[in-house]
């Protein structure tokens, strides 16, 4: 007779697991292996925390009616990360299954016992990414969600109110700034608020626009002798003339090309930043460029 128990424990209670989990990690993910070993190995109660779902079987003697035999066999993983400026939130990652065991239950199992354990911690929400499983966590219950930021494995050896000040959220760009970078082709001035895809308006009309203002012509040449003037004037190039100053309608052209230029690729940004993220597009991507779901659940 025998008995298989499942089981989700932190990995840093099990260390004769970590070279196992680590060949587990690179069957999804490939990495090295001393980088994979050295990266489990920062898994404490402090976080980041490795969860790993186990199987223990045991064998009875029914002779006797002892335990003759144990075995233990490593299902899955699961890791928890601390979310940056939300402390009662978690970030999953690193959520894999034994290739060989899946299609079992394992998976939802795998979940289910690390949300019970972010939930004993005391922790009330959970994000999580995915290339192409946002069907599977939307049948636990998460939902599609704005990207956060997760202190990885970097509250081993900086601490969180550390993060905070250096990962908090930029202030919107200033069109000032963007105009000072810009060369003056005879723009008309932007407002002084923020940059927002979509907020400038376009170049309604010619009658705002400065026309071109010249310098002045240069000083004539300097004055020369009577007695070697004729061979003086005739040694020298004349300077040429200014050239003619543009005409109003000319300029107005290309102040309302530079502007339509301008106006076009604003409105691009605005286009691109409209797509929504849904179950299946999403504007997000990863750090390789390929499309990522974000979601989150509260437990």
């Amino acid at each position: 007779m025998g008995s298989e128990i499942l089981t989700v424990i932190p990995l840093h209670q099990r260390p004769d697991l970590i070279e196992a989990c680590a060949d587990l990690i690179n069957q999804e993910w490939k990495r090295s292996q001393a980088s994979r070993i050295h990266s489990l190995q920062k898994s404490s109660d402090d976080f980041p925390v490795c969860l790993v779902l186990i199987k223990t079987q045991r064998t009875e003697d029914s002779s006797e009616g002892k335990v003759a035999k144990t075995q233990c066999q490593l299902i899955g993983h699961a890791r928890l990360s601390r979310v940056v400026n939300q402390s009662k939130s978690l970030f999953v990652e690193s959520v894999v299954v034994s290739k060989e065991l899946r299609g079992k239950g394992h998976g939802r199992k795998l979940m289910e016992a690390t949300e019970n354990y972010a939930k004993l911690r005391g922790f009330r929400h959970l994000y999580l990414t995915t290339h192409d499983k946002q069907h599977f966590y939307t049948h636990l219950g998460y939902s599609l969600s704005e990207p956060v930021q997760s202190a990885g494995a970097m509250t081993s050896f900086v601490s969180m109110e550390f993060l905070k000040i250096f990962c908090a959220a930029p202030q919107q760009m200033k069109v000032s700034s963007l105009e000072s970078r810009m060369p003056n082709h005879g723009l008309s001035s932007f407002s002084d608020g923020p940059v927002v895809a979509g907020s400038v308006s376009p170049p309604s009309s010619v009658d705002h626009l400065n026309p071109v203002v010249l310098p002045p012509p240069p000083p004539p040449p300097p004055h020369v002798p009577s007695s070697s003037s004729k061979f003086y004037l005739n040694s020298i190039n004349p300077l040429p003339p200014p050239p003619f100053p543009p005409s109003l309608e000319v300029s107005q052209q290309i102040n309302l090309c530079s502007q339509s230029v301008l106006y076009g690729q604003i409105s691009g940004l605005q286009k691109e930043k409209s797509i929504e993220q849904t179950l299946l597009e999403t504007p997000y991507r990863d750090v390789k460029g390929l499309p990522i779901f974000w979601m989150k659940k509260s437990i």
